[in-house]
C-alpha cells in the first residue's frame, strides 16, 4: 500500500519546536517499508521559510479565544508549511493511508484541519491519527468524521497489522492498540452503537534492537541544521506529577544496547554528514552503566559528534569519572530537571530524589570539565505562591547553578491535570486549544493568569543575566535607587559578555544598545540573532510586522523586568520598532518606569526575596559564579 506519514504545523502564541527530525514517524515509516509497503514523509514544521504571523482574517474562533485569554500578547503564529504547500504534497502522491501525528494537545487543531484537507484530496484514503494527543485524548479526536481511527501509544507494532488488515476484510475489531468509531465499515457490529471501539493497547516492544532503524533516506538534514534525534530508550520509572510520558511508552525502562546505539550514530556520520545528535529519551541516565559504555564505544570508534539531550537529566548517581566520559563523548548544553527547589514541594511532585544543592553540586561536575549545565524551573506550580516562585529562581541565581523556566500548564492526562479539575481550576469542557504553555489562561489557585505571565517574565531575566540582578540589589542597598541610565548601560555589558560566550541562549532578550531619551525613558535596541521575532524565524517577514507590531513584546517585558531588577522599580516595554519589518539592527523597546498592577506588586515581592535572601546570614552559595 502507498501510505503518507504527515507531521502538521503548529499555531500557538509561541512555539518552541527547533527543527527536530519527525523521528517518530521514521521509525514508523521504516516498519511499514519492511513489511513491503511504499511510504512517505512531509514534515510541516521543517518548512521554517513559510513561518509567518497570522493574519486577522485567518484566526479560527479557537484561535481568536487563546488570544482573548492571554495577558499581553496578540498574535498567533504559524509554525511550518503554508495551506498551499502541504495541499501540493498531498496532491503529488496518491495514499491509500495517510497517517497523522498530533504530540501535544494543544496544537489538535492544525491535525484535525490536516485530515479535513487530507479526505477532501483524498476521500478514499484512511485517516490515522497518532500521538500522545489521540492516545490521551481518542474521544476528543473521534468527533472529527475525517479522522478514520486514532493509533494508542508505541505504534510500530500496531501499524502493521492494521495496514494488512485495511487491504483485506477491514475488521478492526480483531486488533490491539486502536481507537475507532462502530459503524462505519470497520466492525462486524450488526446494529452500530454510539460508543467508540476501544482495543487493548499493544504490548510495548521489548527489544529495541529488533526494531528497523529508522528511515534516514527520507529526511533533508540540511532542514534539521545538520541535527538528527536519537532514541536510544523508552519508558520512564519515574512519575513526576506533570508529566504524561507513561501514556505513550509506560514505566518499565527499555534500553536499546549501547553498540547498537553507536552503529546507528555512526550510520549518520558516515552515510548523511550528520554529526549533531539529540538525545530525546525521556530518561537516558538512568542505567549510568549503558550511559557510559556508549561512551566509550563513541571515543573508541573516534567519532566527532555534539550530542544533546533535550528532555533533561537526572542527578542521581552522578560522579566526576561519568561526567569525564560525557564530556569527552562529546555531550553538550546539559541540563537538569529541577522544577522548584522547595524540598516538600519535590516530594508532592514526586521529584523527592532531587534538589538544588545536588543540582549544584552535579553542575559543579560538569564545569569542572569545561561544560555548563542549566536546571530547569517550573513557574506557577499548583499552589505556588509569587514569593515561592521569587525564591526559586532567587536560590539558584544566588547558588551560581543557571537555569531557565518554563510556566506551568496542566497537561491532560497528567496527575497535575486532575488536580486541577479536582479544585476547580480547569473543568472536562475546558477548550483543550487553551492548554498551551505559553498561552497563559489558567491560574494555580494562588495567581492569576496575568500574574503569572508577569512573575514568568521575571524569572527569565533572572535566569538570563543572575548576577546583573545581584549586582542591582548590591548597588540600592549601597545608594538607594539606581539611575535608569546606568541600568541599561550595565544591561548591555551584561549581555554583551553573554554573547561573547557563545552559547545559545535560551531567553531570546539580549540588548545591543541602549539610551535615554529626553523625556527620561529608555530607548533598548536587541541582539538581531537573540530576539522573539529571531527564535521564531520570522525575521525580514514584513507580513509579521503588519499583522503583529509588537510581536517581540516578550523580548521586551524580559528587559523591563531586568531593569527592574537593577533599579528597584517597576518598568514595562513597549515595541517600536521591528526586526520582522525588515529593520536590520534589531527591535526596538521603549521601556518607563510604571506603576501599574499587578506587575508592581509582582517586582516587589521579587525584589524583596532577593535583597532578603542575599543578605540572609550564613546563605551558602554553592559553584562558582555566573556571569
Amino acid at each position: 500500500m502507498r501510505i503518507l506519514l504527515m507531521k502538521p504545523p503548529i499555531r500557538a502564541c509561541m512555539v518552541e519546536v527547533g527543527r527536530h527530525v519527525p523521528i517518530g514517524l521514521a521509525y514508523l515509516s521504516a516498519a511499514l517499508r519492511e513489511a513491503g509497503h511504499r511510504t512517505t514523509i512531509f514534515d510541516a514544521l521543517s518548512f521554517v521559510e513559510d513561518n509567518h504571523v497570522v493574519p486577522e482574517d485567518e484566526l479560527t474562533a479557537k484561535e481568536q479565544e487563546k488570544l482573548r485569554h492571554h495577558p499581553r500578547w496578540r498574535h498567533i503564529l504559524h509554525w511550518g508549511a503554508r495551506r498551499e504547500r502541504t495541499e501540493e504534497a498531498l496532491r503529488s502522491c496518491r495514499p491509500d493511508v495517510i497517517g497523522i501525528s498530533c504530540m501535544f494537545t494543544p496544537f489538535y487543531e492544525a491535525a484535525y484541519d490536516l485530515a479535513r484537507l487530507a479526505k477532501r484530496i483524498h476521500p478514499q484514503a484512511v485517516v490515522l491519527l497518532g500521538g500522545q494527543h489521540g492516545t490521551v485524548s481518542f474521544p476528543h479526536a473521534l468527533q472529527v468524521p475525517e479522522i478514520d481511527v486514532v493509533v494508542l501509544g508505541e505504534a510500530e507494532a500496531t501499524v502493521g497489522p492494521l495496514i494488512a488488515e485495511l487491504t483485506g476484510a477491514r475488521r478492526l475489531d480483531r486488533l490491539p492498540g486502536i481507537a475507532f468509531r462502530c459503524g462505519e465499515g470497520f466492525c462486524g457490529c450488526t446494529e452500530p452503537g454510539r460508543a467508540p471501539h476501544i482495543r487493548p493497547r499493544t504490548p510495548f516492544a521489548a527489544d529495541l534492537d529488533a526494531l528497523p532503524p529508522p528511515a534516514a533516506d527520507q529526511l533533508d538534514f540540511s532542514r534539521y541544521d545538520g541535527t538528527t534525534t536519537l532514541i536510544t530508550s523508552r519508558g520512564c520509572p519515574f512519575s513526576c506529577t506533570f508529566c504524561t510520558v507513561h501514556a505513550t511508552v509506560g514505566k518499565e525502562f527499555r534500553a536499546r544496547s549501547p553498540e547498537n546505539v553507536v552503529d546507528e550514530i555512526e550510520h549518520y556520520v558516515n552515510r548523511y554528514g550528520v554529526h549533531r545528535f539529540l538525545i530525546e529519551d525521556d530518561n537516558f541516565t538512568f542505567d549510568m552503566d549503558r550511559v557510559r559504555s556508549i561512551c566509550r564505544i563513541i571515543r573508541e570508534r573516534q567519532l566527532e559528534v555534539k550530542l544533546r539531550l533535550p528532555n533533561g537529566i537526572t542527578v542521581l548517581k552522578l560522579s566526576d569519572e561519568l561526567v569525564g566520559d560525557m564530556v569527552a563523548a562529546g555531550f553538550e548544553s546539559l541540563f537538569f530537571g529541577l522544577e522548584t527547589t522547595d524540598a516538600a514541594r519535590l516530594r508532592r511532585m514526586r521529584k523527592g530524589f532531587t534538589s538544588l544543592p545536588k543540582v549544584a553540586a552535579g553542575a559543579s561536575l560538569f564545569r569542572r570539565h569545561g561544560l555548563d549545565v542549566n536546571g530547569s524551573l517550573i513557574v506557577g506550580l499548583p499552589g505556588q505562591t509569587l514569593a515561592d516562585m521569587a525564591q526559586d529562581s532567587v536560590n539558584c541565581a544566588l547558588a551560581g547553578v543557571r537555569f531557565y523556566t518554563n510556566p506551568f500548564y496542566p497537561i491532560p492526562g497528567s496527575a497535575d491535570y486532575r488536580t486541577c479539575l479536582t479544585s476547580g481550576l480547569i473543568d472536562s469542557l475546558t477548550e483543550p486549544a487553551l492548554f498551551d504553555q505559553f498561552n497563559f489562561a489558567f491560574g494555580n489557585g494562588e495567581v492569576s493568569p496575568e500574574e503569572m505571565y508577569w512573575a514568568w517574565s521575571v524569572t527569565q531575566a533572572m535566569a538570563l543575566w543572575p548576577r546583573y540582578f545581584e549586582e542591582g540589589s548590591l548597588r540600592r542597598e549601597r545608594g538607594g535607587e539606581a539611575p535608569l541610565a546606568e541600568a541599561v548601560d550595565r544591561l548591555a555589558a551584561h549581555s554583551r559578555a553573554l554573547l561573547a560566550t557563545g552559547r545559545r541562549m535560551d531567553v531570546p532578550a539580549l540588548v545591543r544598545d541602549a539610551r535615554i531619551t529626553a523625556g527620561g525613558t529608555a530607548l533598548v535596541r536587541t541582539d538581531p540573532e537573540s530576539c522573539f521575532c529571531a527564535t521564531q524565524r520570522v525575521v525580514g517577514d514584513g507580513r509579521a510586522a503588519a499583522d503583529a507590531p509588537e510581536l517581540c513584546l516578550y523580548s521586551g517585558d524580559v528587559i523591563a523586568a531586568a531593569l527592574a531588577g537593577y533599579t528597584g522599580v517597576p518598568h514595562t516595554a513597549a515595541q517600536r520598532t521591528s526586526a520582522a519589518a525588515g529593520d536590520a539592527e534589531g527591535c526596538t523597546f521603549e521601556v518607563r518606569r510604571t506603576n501599574a498592577e499587578p506587575l508592581a506588586s509582582i517586582t516587589a515581592v521579587f525584589l524583596d526575596r532577593l535583597d532578603a535572601t542575599r543578605r540572609e546570614p550564613g546563605q551558602e552559595v554553592v559553584g562558582a559564579s555566573v556571569p
